[in-house]
C-alpha cells in the first residue's frame, strides 16, 4: 500500500470520527430540547430542591444556560425532532433554519433539511436572503455581468494568479503547475 492511500485511509477514519461526533452533538441537542420541553410543559422545574422564583432562575441556576438557549433547544425538539432524526446536518445549520422551518410540514422540513445538511453555512445563508426576497444582498451574486476576471490559485503555496499570469516561482524560474492550479473567477468590480 503507497504512502499516499494509507493517507487517504486515515483521512477516512479521521473523518468518520468527524461525522459520528456531529451525530451525537445533534442527538444530544435532541436529547436536551426534550428535558427542556418536558420541564417547561409539566412545570417540573417549580419543583426543584433550590426553589427558583422563575423559569429564568431555573435556566441559569439549574440548567447552567440561558434562558433562550433553553428556549431554543426546546423548539428545535419540537419543531424538528422526528425531521432531524434520521439526517446527519450539523446542529449550526439547524439553528440557522429553525426559523424558517416553524410551521412547515414535516415533509417540506425534511427537504430543507436534507438539502441544506451539504452546503456551508454561507451558502445557506444566502439561500435564506433569497427565500426573503433579499438575493440581492447574498454574498454569491454580482449584478456586474460580463465585468469578470479570472483567477488561478496555487494548491502549493496557496498565492492567487491573474489568469495568462506567469503562475508559481519554483526555484528561479516562473512556471505554472496546471495540476496544482484551482480556476476562480471572481467581479472585477470587487475591491479586496
Amino acid at each position: 500500500m503507497s504512502f499516499s492511500d494509507l493517507q487517504g485511509n486515515r483521512l477516512y477514519e479521521v473523518m468518520q470520527m468527524w461525522n459520528a461526533g456531529i451525530a451525537q452533538v445533534k442527538h444530544g441537542y435532541l436529547a436536551l430540547g426534550e428535558a427542556v420541553s418536558i420541564l417547561k410543559k409539566e412545570k417540573l422545574w417549580r419543583l426543584s430542591g433550590s426553589q427558583p422564583v422563575s423559569w429564568n432562575q431555573f435556566c441559569t441556576q439549574e440548567l447552567h444556560c440561558s434562558v433562550s438557549q433553553a428556549n431554543r433547544l426546546a423548539e428545535i425538539y419540537v419543531t424538528l425532532g422526528d425531521a432531524l432524526r434520521n439526517i446527519p446536518i450539523d446542529i449550526s445549520k439547524v439553528t440557522l433554519l429553525l426559523p424558517y422551518l416553524v410551521g412547515l410540514p414535516e415533509d417540506q422540513k425534511a427537504v430543507i433539511l436534507e438539502q441544506s445538511k451539504d452546503l456551508t453555512v454561507e451558502a445557506i445563508k444566502n439561500n435564506l436572503k433569497d427565500m426573503q426576497g433579499n438575493g440581492c444582498k447574498a454574498t454569491d451574486v454580482c449584478a456586474h455581468e460580463g465585468d469578470l476576471e479570472d483567477w488561478r490559485r496555487c494548491r502549493g503555496c496557496g498565492k492567487f494568479f491573474m489568469a495568462g499570469g506567469k503562475g508559481c516561482q519554483i526555484g528561479s524560474q516562473y512556471e505554472v503547475l496546471e495540476s496544482e492550479i484551482r480556476r476562480i473567477t471572481v467581479c472585477a468590480s470587487t475591491k479586496f
